[in-house]
């Protein structure tokens, strides 16, 4: 019984709650893996929301079943760095909680309904049009690129990244 009231609770949890609540930051490494393991729901997600908005002949629509599966390979493969790297940002000890499977899978809803929340139907276009662009990458450039891009001071400080990332000294420092 408590092990559902604890799913309840997260699932009442917006993603990024969990992340500002925690005082923890990732490294790259820690952020990399939990982008990896997030990509494939990231790109399926999107591909569901933007379906009905984009025309079938998109890069997102008519790819991103694919990419999602391709980077579904690399995510599986990150699974115990990101679950580690998760249970950092949450203050939770997730999997011990529900069980591997069951956190996993969770934690894949999440990423989808936090994302889908977000993506609004005007911006299908523009994440078509960055699907288009970076398919080609690896998983793990990918995902090296959205948290250097997440690490990135912008002047919009009314936006949060969905975790708190970990300063890291320039070279030669």
């Amino acid at each position: 019984m408590k092990n559902w009231l604890f799913v309840a609770v997260v699932f009442a949890m917006p993603g990024q709650a969990i992340a500002q609540g925690a005082k923890s930051c990732l490294t790259p490494p820690e952020a990399e893996a939990l982008v990896t393991y997030a990509l494939p729901s990231a790109i399926r997600a999107m591909t569901t929301r933007c379906t009905p908005v984009l025309p079938a002949t998109t890069a997102l629509i008519q790819s991103g079943p694919v990419i999602a599966a391709r980077y579904q390979v690399d995510a599986d493969k990150a699974w115990p760095a990101a679950r580690l790297a998760f249970d950092k940002i949450s203050g939770l000890d997730f999997a011990a909680t529900v069980g591997e499977p069951a956190a996993k899978g969770l934690i894949e809803v999440l990423v989808g309904a936090g994302l889908s929340e977000k993506v609004k139907p005007t911006d299908c276009p523009k994440f078509d049009r960055i699907v288009d662009i970076l398919q080609p990458l690896p998983t793990k450039n990918m995902a090296m690129l959205i948290t250097t891009l997440m690490a990135v001071d912008t002047a919009d400080r009314q936006k949060k990244p969905p975790f708190k990332m970990c300063s890291t000294p320039v070279s030669g420092e």
